[in-house]
């Protein structure tokens, strides 16, 4: 079989070249995403992945079924990029990786935590200004005095739930979907709640028409003054405006985002301070507010579990055959 990988980085040419030794199969990897311009480089393959945050968009898919391919392999977990009607319309199988490491996302997520409750970002500022005092940063807290309310409690929500547990803090879930295996870990809520009793909130959901914009305006008024906000899923659950507004007035004391709804403007790229989008320019410069080039998930692990994982699934759906990571609707 032979499989073109799209969208490659370096990172992961090791594990391609182990996978396509032992299966037998041929990958052949270009660093461009899916997409109107790049669709026609699958003619002559039998399947085809990619992992990007870029859309792909409708005619992608007719192109891929003329070009007798009848699927796609995302090597990530989320598949907002996906159009799902245009593409079950047109024959061609999806799947993602939901679970390539969920341990990755939860443990960055809880290192930029402790990050913002140890005032870090403030002290760095101050000593390489030569400022050593504790007065510098302030008094940080004690993750076990925390409320956390987790929203999203699926692979990733679950694994974090599972460490802050384990360090003593109280975690609230707001899911539609309750799994009795969390209840050691996890007192399930009503979202409403879940805002007027946490200290920290972290989304760790999917990107769809219930959670898109889900942090606006009249969501920030129900959290209690001080919260930390943590966003580790998709940039667009979160409005942004209303995350700046909420820093400037302090009804949250920090906040940690690795995704933002323009990210493609600015991620992925090298560029001076004064070339970012104004909107990250002025986020940047607050000494509580974090961000990182969506990373969460970029650990050896990672990397390897999501080149074989989309791989395999590829071979299987090419097969006629199942894959538990098949997206279905």
């Amino acid at each position: 079989m032979k499989i073109l990988m799209y969208n490659a980085v370096a990172d992961e040419l090791p594990y391609v070249k182990k996978w396509s030794e032992k299966t037998g199969h041929e990958v052949v990897t270009i660093d461009q995403p899916l997409n109107e311009e790049t669709v026609d480089r699958a003619s002559g393959f039998d399947a085809v992945s990619t992992q990007q945050t870029t859309s792909v968009n409708p005619p992608v898919y007719e192109r891929l079924s003329q070009l007798n391919i009848k699927q796609i392999a995302l090597r990530q977990v989320g598949y907002d990029v996906f159009d799902l009607p245009a593409a079950f319309a047109n024959h061609v199988r999806l799947s993602n990786v939901a679970a390539y490491s969920p341990r990755a996302i939860a443990e960055y997520t809880l290192t930029q935590l402790f990050n913002l409750i140890r005032h870090n970002k403030k002290f760095d500022r101050a000593m390489a200004q030569g400022d050593y005092t504790w007065a510098a940063g302030g008094q940080a807290r004690e993750i076990h005095d925390l409320t956390v309310a987790i929203i999203g409690v699926g692979r990733i929500g679950t694994a974090l739930a599972e460490m802050l547990h384990a360090l003593g803090a109280q975690v609230l879930g707001v899911d539609p979907v309750y799994r009795a295996q969390n209840e050691p870990f996890v007192t399930y809520t009503t979202l409403d709640e879940a805002l007027r009793r946490a200290d920290v909130i972290s989304f760790h959901t999917p990107l769809n028409d219930e959670t898109r914009g889900l942090a606006d305006r009249a969501f920030f008024e129900k959290v209690q003054p001080g919260t930390i906000m943590l966003n580790f899923a998709r940039g667009e659950i979160v409005d942004m405006t209303a995350l700046e507004s909420a820093l400037a007035s302090g009804q949250l004391a920090g906040a940690a985002f690795d995704v933002t709804p323009n990210e493609n403007d600015f991620m992925d790229q090298k560029q001076t301070v004064d070339e970012l989008p104004e909107n990250i320019q002025r986020l940047v410069a607050y000494d509580n507010f974090l961000l990182s080039p969506h990373i969460a998930f970029y650990t050896n692990t990672a990397i390897k579990n999501m080149v074989e994982m989309a791989l395999n699934d590829a071979v299987i759906m090419v097969n006629g055959g199942f894959t538990e990571n098949e997206i279905l609707r």
